[in-house]
């Protein structure tokens, strides 16, 4: 039997080369990753999981839609700071509450705050902790959690609700079983396993997909001086080697690519493979070892070792930028049979597509994947300005705003395209669409009054 029907026997669908293409392509938009010589050759499926785990399962629960959604009308908007912030909360609330899934909905908790409430006026945060949380028993004690195929990264709903400043009395419900928040937290700790040693040990997309939200957790809940405890498993967790050692993994992932960008080179294929492989770029990961030195963590010269990944982030809003924007047009010869495939397997084989992709998909994937990288990115460096971690210089503050500027024309620019092709298509696109405009409308806003983490 060939290979080919071997594939086909089993389930699994190749994508056949493009023989009209004969150069290397890399795409790095949304963790895509396609490698291709003489064509477009092979992939991984991460465009169409989640914007937020470049290329991890997402689970259905993201991936639902009911049928009646209609987009919201188009509008046209200047491209300036007030107009980029409208159309990002108008996108964000609208479609969050229409989607109505997990995904959704905390990040619109992410970008509007704690009291971001659902069509029937109910909180989402109440909706949340009373239908997606789950327990489990080890060693003779329950624990409390929210299952991956909801939160996509462990500990992201609890970090969320511990920013927003949800209260430690928040009820979470399972079944018959009530908790609370302060319980969330606990387990957390009681269920986080992690070998310094080797990270990938009890799990191999820890570094990667799920460590950044535990940092920002545990930062929050524990002080540096009890920053070591025993887990639900009998191992000892010491959260300042953890935060050492995992930085020192993407210190060298990012080795260099200051140096490129500032040379006026394009980001390597070497840095692009290794930075798409981290959640939404890397983002989450910066802002989570940010979030460590803002609760008192300054271990291991932790400060100064942050200084020089903010400064490569801030040139990495350009360097990024046209990084993406290169593959997005290597990816232009992509065929909607292609496209749709992709989507396909990116659900796990699970057909969730209605018909072929609208003909702009793929541009509409550069703009999410444009808005996603500058929205986190932006988020987490003003997240450190906010809590006066490091002084911006000027040379850094003329590339902020450049980078600032890009994210108010993509967004306005979002603002003008009708959905509704995509809704029909695939809703689980635009459910994608909303976890990047939660972190864009927080990063605009982290710095004003207007704060999602301060409303009462």
């Amino acid at each position: 039997m060939s290979k080919a029907k071997q594939q086909r026997k089993q389930g699994r669908v190749t994508p056949q080369p493009d023989q009209s293409r004969r150069k290397l392509v890399t795409i790095g938009l949304g963790g895509l990753g396609v490698l291709a010589v003489g064509g477009i050759a092979g992939y991984k499926s991460g465009w169409f999981d989640s914007s937020d785990t470049g290329g991890a399962a997402t689970g259905t629960s993201t991936t639902s839609a009911p049928a009646q959604i209609k987009a919201l009308p188009p509008e046209t908007l200047s491209a300036d700071a007030a107009n980029a912030l409208r159309a990002s909360d108008d996108m964000l609330r609208y479609y969050a509450r229409e989607l109505n899934n997990p995904s959704a909905l905390i990040h619109a908790v992410r970008g509007q705050g704690k009291n971001f409430t659902l069509n029937d006026g109910s909180k989402a945060v109440d909706y949340l902790c009373s239908h997606y949380a789950a327990d489990k028993e080890v060693n003779g004690k329950r624990y409390v959690f929210f299952p991956r195929e909801h939160e996509v990264h462990d500990n992201s709903f609890l970090k969320t609700l511990l920013e927003a400043g949800v209260s430690a009395d928040q009820t979470i419900t399972v079944g018959s079983n009530k908790y609370t928040l302060r319980d969330l937290g606990d387990s957390a700790k009681a269920l986080f396993r992690c070998d310094t040693t080797n990270f990938g040990r009890f799990d191999p997309t820890l570094i990667h997909q799920h460590l950044p939200w535990g940092l920002i957790a545990f930062s929050i809940l524990t002080p540096p001086a009890q920053a070591s405890w025993p887990n639900a498993y009998n191992e000892t967790i010491n959260l300042p080697q953890v935060i050492d050692k995992s930085l020192a993994v993407f210190e060298s992932s990012c080795s260099g690519v200051r140096e490129t960008i500032l040379r006026g080179e394009m980001e390597t294929m070497e840095f692009r493979q290794s930075i798409t492989k981290y959640s939404c770029f890397g983002m989450h990961t910066v802002y989570g070892y940010f979030s460590c030195l803002k609760n008192g963590y300054t271990n291991d010269k932790l400060s100064e070792r942050l200084g020089e990944v903010l400064d490569a982030l801030i040139y990495r809003l350009k360097g990024d930028a046209e990084a993406i924007d290169r593959e997005a047009d290597a990816a232009k010869g992509m065929g909607p049979d292609l496209l749709s495939r992709m989507a396909v397997e990116g659900q796990g084989g699970k057909i969730m597509t209605k018909g072929m992709p609208p003909p702009n998909t793929v541009e509409l994937m550069r703009m999410r994947s444009q808005i996603r990288m500058l929205g986190h990115a932006l988020e987490a460096i003003n997240f450190a300005q906010l809590h006066k971690l490091f002084t911006v210089n000027a040379a850094q503050k003329k590339r902020l705003q450049a980078g600032e500027q890009m994210l108010y024309e993509y967004l306005v620019k979002l603002r003008t395209i009708d959905l509704q092709p995509f809704l029909n298509w695939y809703p689980k696109f635009v459910s994608d669409i909303v976890i990047a405009l939660g972190h864009a409308s927080r990063a605009m806003k982290l710095l004003t009054p207007n704060n999602p983490d301060t409303v009462a």
